[in-house]
């Protein structure tokens, strides 16, 4: 199953953004986050309609540079559970959306990255459908970020929902379905 995020926006306010060189930003959450750490998809080629489509199938990876490793589904509706038992390296985990009919094809981008684990430290991930979007300065595809930096939607993909529809306006964000 894919979900899908169809973003409108007017189009009078698609040139007043873009004249004050406002990126659209999408961001995931996990289970016990109230605000996204990490932008997970940077736009800057937005246009009136635009659509984000994704699997809810997950990797997650862990090393002092944070690159892929092991891929997971992330349907099980339990935590993912990464521990750190090297005593001579700290390292963090980050998660992201994979292909499990396809092991070794590009993982998206991180949607979360943990704080450094020490040694004999763990943490539990576990990702959640819910993602927000805004509109701010430009900032790169996963930046660590620490605030939304404008006004945010929120989107909750719940059992059955796999679209949702946000519109822009001079009003600000409303999610019409």
């Amino acid at each position: 199953m894919s979900l899908t995020l169809k973003v409108n926006i007017d189009d009078d306010q698609v040139a007043f953004l873009k004249e004050q060189g406002y990126y659209l930003f999408l961001a995931k959450l996990v289970q016990g986050q109230s605000q996204a750490n990490v932008i997970w998809e940077s736009n800057s080629a937005y246009v009136a309609n635009n659509e984000f489509a994704w699997r809810p199938v997950y990797a997650i990876a862990g090393s002092e540079t944070v690159e892929p490793g092991i891929q997971v589904v992330g349907s099980t509706g339990q935590p993912f559970t990464f521990s750190n038992m090297d005593a001579d390296t700290d390292f963090a985990a980050a998660v992201y959306t994979g292909d499990p009919s396809n092991p070794t094809a590009n993982l998206s981008n991180p949607f979360f990255i943990s704080k450094s684990l020490e040694q004999n430290f763990s943490v539990d991930i576990l990702p959640i459908e819910t993602v927000v979007l805004w509109f701010g300065e430009a900032q790169k595809t996963s930046t660590i970020i620490a605030e939304y930096s404008g006004p945010a939607l929120t989107a909750v993909y719940g059992e059955g929902d796999s679209n949702h529809t946000a519109q822009w306006t001079k009003k600000g964000w409303e999610l019409i379905n």
